[in-house]
């Protein structure tokens, strides 16, 4: 969601280099998007963190501009002494910014608005551009020797994992039976982080169908490759959601206690579902209640809404 700003603002800056500081789990993703000259991985290890900020301050940077909305990351860019900083005001740091942007009303705008407000309001002609990632070429051959299909069906895959939290996963043993009736009509891949394990051995214990698991098989950039060649992905709202719009694939999403207005992925060919239950979005990671905005989904919704996406690709007929 930040990835159009990137892209933006390396068009500003034709004879300089914007380079992308992001935690070390989502390096993968920097390496892949364009327009970032390097990448530079934020450990979580305290020490390691220091040496990484000696080396942003060896680099010499001009102007950061500060995404995450915490008082650390402000914290860090000055201690690194860059001489313009500019982020959202807030959370006791406005000494820490040299242009500190008013923030927005909470949930007034799209993740991509919110942080494109920040270039907009220093950098008025910028360009806010389509997102878009760029494909290793190790990683699309690893995501040849991964997803041994059969070559006459669509190539369907499904995340049911959701690190947020269990409000934002659809029940297992919806997935479980939407697994199976796709299985009749296409190859079925299950993506997830090793973190998803749990989830997957549950979702399977329920399946008559045997879909192949890539669950914690896959990097980032091998993740966008095996997307890339996909004819649908399934998913809750997670990040591999946008990551699988991004890299080129149809998308149906399934929302339930966040927003499709501040959270729906950029795509092409994007399928929210989502019921608007009167407690949503309530933004928990646990339901105290009853799950509704989850449990009013059924499968048939999701099955018709992906055999609409496979015939919209010329997938099936």
């Amino acid at each position: 969601m930040a990835a159009p700003v990137v892209a933006g603002l390396e068009e500003l800056v034709p004879d300089g280099a914007v380079d992308m500081l992001i935690k070390a789990p989502f390096a993968g993703l920097g390496d892949m998007l364009e327009g970032v000259s390097e990448t530079i991985w934020l450990p979580s290890d305290r020490g390691k963190r220091v040496e990484t900020r000696h080396y942003i301050e060896r680099r010499g940077y001009s102007t950061v501009i500060i995404l995450p909305n915490s008082f650390r990351s402000a914290w860090e860019m000055w201690q690194a002494g860059i001489p313009e900083r500019i982020g959202y005001d807030g959370e006791f740091r406005r000494w820490l910014l040299t242009k500190a942007i008013p923030r927005p009303p909470k949930h007034s705008l799209s993740q991509k608005e919110y942080y494109s407000n920040i270039a907009q309001s220093v950098y008025p002609e910028i360009t806010i551009k389509p997102v878009s990632v760029r494909i290793p070429e190790d990683a699309a051959k690893k995501s040849e020797t991964l997803l041994l299909v059969d070559a006459g069906k669509p190539v369907v895959g499904v995340g049911f994992g959701a690190s947020y939290g269990d409000a934002k996963m659809w029940p297992a043993e919806r997935f479980a039976a939407l697994i199976d009736r796709l299985s009749e009509i296409a190859d079925v891949v299950l993506f997830g982080a090793a973190s998803d394990a749990e989830a997957e051995r549950k979702v399977l214990s329920m399946t008559r169908s045997e879909p192949l698991s890539l669950v914690g098989k896959t990097d980032l950039p091998t993740l966008a490759a095996c997307f890339n060649r996909l004819g649908l992905y399934i998913t809750n709202d997670t990040g591999p959601m946008h990551l699988a719009a991004a890299a080129g694939a149809p998308v149906v999403a399934i929302f339930g206690p966040t927003s499709p207005d501040e959270t729906r992925p950029e795509g092409g060919d994007v399928t929210v579902i989502y019921h608007d239950a009167d407690c949503a979005p309530c933004w928990r990671r646990q339901c105290p209640t009853d799950h509704k905005c989850m449990e009013s989904i059924k499968v048939n919704e999701v099955f018709d809404a992906a055999c609409a996406a496979l015939k919209r690709g010329g997938r099936i007929r």
